[in-house]
């Protein structure tokens, strides 16, 4: 229940200052070695609006599962909110106890539940004796906070499944205030936009600013930089895992500004596709109907002798092509690889090694790479039934291979007999694509190959992509990263809502990719 605000305000300290109503300190995250959140701060106001930006990979999803007591923060940081330390490893409880609330992409709601079973889940009253839920006095509390939104004509006993758009976020907004003083706190929306259609979005919009007009604190994590610019307040952009830009107001920002601030620069790369010219071959890979995830059927061609990138925003089906197309996921449509169909419904990634198809999945260490295993066992392994096992040919050339792919992707430390989980990421990921790139392949599909990798070993791993391509392979490279898609890229094909909204051809910069996914995508809606 919405409960009348007190009339000290809980966030003032002795000397009358007023806290602000979430602070976070120096928060770090690692995992596996590498550091995906370096020494994150953060400050939210009551009753302002602070959006949360940054390219996909940037560590916005990292920052606010740290909030939320989802990941464990490394040692060193600390949560406070309204000037209360609430301490890491964050305890969701307490979380919830200081009025700090979520809401995410999906909403999190259940259809066929009524209006009071999502709003009061987790949060329901019960009977003194009997310990039974207390519907009359749940239907209540669920009926002020629907006023408080303006949305008293919702009955708690109406099935979620019949409400409209707008009236759902209410519902997931409402759940968000139970329990809670009115204009205290803070509620984060995570992505929550992408789940509103286009006609519900000022509804939305205007239920958050009756939040923050009553001095509740509301952060938006967003892709839409028009959003952001429109509704927000301050804005904080993460890049690489570290904050480059921290409460900016958002007055006097225009997209291109803010654009500028999220991309960043990591010093420019090369444009390798300018620098290393491919020339087109016959034959190469071909996309039919491919479906499977969020992906809902799309063809498309790569020749050899070009590299294709994908990309797309959080939701686009990005992440279900890379593992489709290796034969790593099940769906359908077909791959034909120089003539060569391959079925999704029937994946094999041995069947897909057969036909030349080299990947480069996204989890290294799960997928990639037998880290247990020494560099020359992992880069050798997938060629012994090309060159013949050791014990028959000898080891001359799995010793001359491994140190031909040590030169060449400058692999620290060089040594064929290390064992690979000893190595840094970026050095893991050079032997990861020298493993597959030794054989030559026809196709390669990389996973977003750059990620949580140095800036060297980045520029290594995007020089052999392209380099891929000009020995002949048809190269697809799907990113989230525009920077990379840029430098690599002859085209690239944006995805939204699982099929494909739009094709870039070169000329194109970083910019015009992002402007692309984010604002072609909101057009389109």
């Amino acid at each position: 229940m919405i409960e009348t605000l007190d009339e000290r305000d809980p966030s003032a300290t002795d000397d009358g200052a007023v806290a602000p109503r979430l602070e976070v300190r120096a928060l770090s995250k690692t995992f596996a070695g590498v550091t995906v959140l370096k020494d994150a701060h953060l400050e939210v106001r009551a009753g302002e609006v602070h959006a949360l930006v940054g390219q996909n990979g940037s560590g916005k999803s990292t920052l606010i599962k740290l909030i939320s007591g989802v990941y464990r923060a490394d040692p060193g940081g600390d949560v406070l909110v309204d000037g209360r330390r609430i301490g890491t490893p964050v305890d969701p409880g307490a979380l919830h106890g200081e009025g700090l609330a979520f809401v995410h992409q999906d909403l999190g709601l259940i259809p066929d539940l009524s209006v009071r079973e999502n709003v009061r889940v987790g949060q329901h009253s019960t009977r003194r004796y009997t310990g039974w839920i207390d519907k009359k006095k749940d239907a209540a509390a669920v009926r002020d906070a629907l006023e408080f939104l303006h949305l008293g004509h919702i009955s708690p006993q109406a099935k979620v499944a019949s409400l409209r758009p707008s009236e759902r976020v209410g519902v997931a907004i409402a759940r968000a205030l139970q329990n809670r003083n009115m204009g205290s706190g803070i509620v984060v929306f995570d992505e929550s936009s992408r789940a509103i259609p286009h006609e519900a979005l000022d509804d939305f919009y205007a239920m958050v600013r009756l939040l923050t007009s009553q001095g509740t604190a509301v952060i938006i994590v967003s892709h839409n930089l028009t959003e952001v610019l429109d509704i927000a307040d301050r804005v904080t952009v993460l890049r690489n895992g570290r904050v480059v830009e921290m409460g900016r107001p958002t007055a006097g920002l225009d997209e291109a500004a803010l654009t500028k601030l999220v991309l960043g620069r990591y010093g420019e790369l090369d444009d390798f596709a300018e620098s290393m010219p491919a020339e087109r071959r016959a034959g190469g890979l071909e996309l039919r109907g491919i479906r499977g995830g969020r992906l809902r059927g799309f063809t498309a061609t790569v020749q050899r002798g070009e590299v294709v990138g994908f990309t797309g925003s959080i939701d686009s089906g990005l992440s279900s092509l890379a593992p489709l197309i290796a034969g790593a996921a099940r769906g359908s449509g077909a791959v034909v690889v120089d003539g060569t169909e391959l079925s999704l419904e029937r994946p094999s990634i041995a069947r897909s090694l057969g036909t030349g198809i080299a990947y480069i999945p996204q989890d290294r260490h799960g997928q990639g790479l037998a880290t247990e295993l020494t560099v020359e066992e992992n880069v050798t392994l997938p060629h012994l039934r090309r060159r013949g096992r050791p014990w028959w040919t000898g080891r001359s050339w799995q010793k001359a291979e491994t140190e031909a792919v040590l030169k060449k992707f400058s692999v620290t430390p060089a040594d064929r007999r290390a064992v690979v989980a000893t190595f840094s990421g970026g050095n893991q990921q050079k032997v990861l694509m020298g493993k597959w790139l030794l054989g030559g392949p026809a196709a390669l599909i990389l996973d977003d190959p750059t990620q949580a990798v140095d800036v060297g070993a980045r520029s290594a791993v995007l020089s052999a992509t392209r380099q891929a391509a000009v020995d002949g392979a048809a190269v697809v490279l799907c990113s989230s990263e525009v920077d990379d898609l840029a430098a690599v890229c002859d085209r690239v094909v944006v995805l939204e809502e699982g099929k494909i909204l739009t094709e870039l051809h070169r000329p194109f910069t970083a910019d015009d990719i992002f402007s692309a996914i984010f604002h072609e995508s909101e057009e389109s809606h």
